[in-house]
């Protein structure tokens, strides 16, 4: 047998040779540098409908808009704006008004808070886009405080569909970017306007904003479609609501002035949730007066019809003193005797200096379990007859903070009650219900009525009752539950054996006598 010839060694080694090459050139790929991710940028929805598309033009309208506006001087630090969205000719003269108090200020990221008029989607909407443009520029989205949103609020998610064709935020940009030269945008859409939902959203954005250079600005027009004299009716009611920093006021009152039947009254409050989610978020950062700057309807626009229109206001939410450092609720920590006391004495002395004076209770406190947010219940009874009862079901304020207001408005804004007079203080006997925080429950045989509070809640509506309720009536489990939904929700009696949710808590109550004389 012959040796093999060179030509065929020579092939031989190239074959190997190229073998290797292919294996190490499969162990140790080319580097390539990855090419970043386009910026995706929100285009504006609006520009040319709701506000001029042109820059120069727009720019113009808003310092006519600015300059007409007056503005007062702030009643404390600026927390919060709450201002309308609708095309300019009819809601920015109103915006102008809360917006002036942005001149000379500065924050590092804006929080926008709308109602998504389109779209539905359960808890708030966040913007995946990297920036907001209109014709006056593009606006940074703050990217870490939506991953700090995300990650606080588990119904909190991406959704830039819902905010494509939504205006509700959008034709709040210009005026930011006329007044604030370097800031970031965090624009939040809400549809589900529940008081858990918003209570949610605020307790986020509160933990987001503490320590930071943050303003929140919530988006909402106010009556839709009276007519001009029912609109200003329904607005200053809705306004005296906003003003009491109350959010579950905000919905009370909301839901008895829909009930009146007033023609062509569609909503009182358009954004009802965003409303609600700033005020508690503002008193979580420690706001405590809210002043309603400027309010007209269209109807105050020359030419405009007055048979059906829609309410404007601009309001701002200062705080007047630092935030107290608070530990969280718990359902463990149980309000001591002296404390209990300390509790029904700021109870009585808010109701006589409201009721006798009209003057609002001064508070200087230090415990710290007093200054830990918590829900409670004020009730007022007058020789064992009920005269009285209001509350709130979320810890949104402290509790020594939250027994004051909620006193006040037992004594004198229970609709089912005449105000109380000078003459019955004497007379008053005063319980406090101290809430553990809300447990949604699958079923009603979840519930103990011997020791459960009971809220229920379908879509706007909600009813509540104490433990006490069952205690005083003697009803069992069903009984309550179809008196719950009837007489409090206004829902239908078997609700609770349909689509409505349930909650129950519990209860930590003392009272107070009448005192002796």
């Amino acid at each position: 047998m012959r040796p093999p010839s060179f030509f065929v060694l020579a092939v031989i080694l190239i074959l190997i040779v190229a073998v290797l090459l292919v294996r190490g050139t499969s162990r140790n790929p080319p580097r390539t540098t990855a090419k970043p991710p386009d910026p995706i940028l929100r285009r504006p929805a609006v520009a040319g409908t709701f506000y001029p598309s042109d820059a120069g033009q727009l720019r113009s309208q808003l310092d006519t808009y600015l300059k007409r506006a007056s503005a007062p001087k702030p009643a404390g630090e600026l927390v919060a704006l709450i201002v309308p969205h609708a095309g300019y000719v009819y809601s920015a003269p109103v915006a102008a008004y809360a917006y002036r108090q942005l001149q000379g200020k500065h924050y590092d990221t804006v929080v926008v808070i709308g109602p998504s008029h389109r779209v539905p989607f359960p808890g708030l909407a966040l913007s995946e886009a990297d920036s907001w443009s209109t014709p006056l520029g593009p606006v940074p989205v703050d990217r870490v405080a939506c991953q700090a949103l995300l990650k606080a609020d588990p119904s909190a998610q991406l959704n830039e569909g819902a905010h494509a064709a939504e205006h509700s935020i959008e034709v709040q940009l210009p005026f930011l970017e006329v007044l604030l030269q370097d800031f970031k945008l965090l624009p939040v859409l809400m549809m589900d306007f529940s008081q858990q939902n918003c209570s949610a959203a605020a307790k986020a954005l509160a933990g987001y904003a503490r320590g930071r250079s943050v303003l929140l600005i919530a988006s909402s027009d106010m009556s839709h479609y009276p007519s001009y004299d029912d609109a200003v009716r329904v607005d200053h009611e809705m306004l005296k609501a906003i003003k009491s920093m109350d959010a579950e006021r905000v919905a009370a009152v909301s839901r008895e002035l829909m009930g009146k039947g007033t023609p062509n009254l569609s909503t009182c409050l358009c954004g009802e949730g965003p409303v609600k989610t700033v005020l508690m978020a503002a008193r979580l950062l420690g706001a405590d007066k809210v002043s309603v700057l400027r309010y007209a309807n269209s109807g105050d626009i020359r030419g405009s019809p007055r048979d059906r229109v829609v309410g404007y206001g601009a309001l701002a939410i200062y705080g007047s003193k630092e935030t107290p450092t608070v530990k969280r609720p718990t359902e463990h920590e149980a309000v001591n005797p002296a404390q209990q006391q300390r509790l029904l004495t700021v109870a009585r002395a808010a109701i006589e200096a409201h009721v006798r004076a009209g003057q609002t209770l001064e508070l200087e406190e230090k415990d710290p379990l007093l200054l830990r947010p918590a829900a409670a219940f004020v009730t007022l009874r007058q020789q064992g007859q009920l005269r009285g009862c209001i509350g709130s079901l979320q810890p949104d304020a402290p509790l020594v903070e939250t027994v004051r207001r909620r006193a006040i408005h037992a004594a004198v804004e229970d609709p089912r009650f005449p105000p109380v007079s000078p003459a019955e203080l004497p007379s008053l006997e005063i319980e406090i219900s101290v809430l553990s925080p809300l447990r949604k429950v699958a079923s009603a045989e979840e519930i103990d009525i011997s020791k459960h509070g009971v809220v229920v809640e379908s879509g706007s509506r909600r009813g509540v009752f104490l433990p006490q309720v069952a205690q005083e009536t003697g009803w069992d489990r069903n009984t309550l539950l179809s008196h719950l939904c009837q007489d409090k929700a206004g829902l239908p009696p078997d609700a609770w054996k349909q689509a409505a949710s349930l909650y129950v808590f519990t209860v930590q109550a003392f009272t107070s006598p009448a005192p002796e004389h």
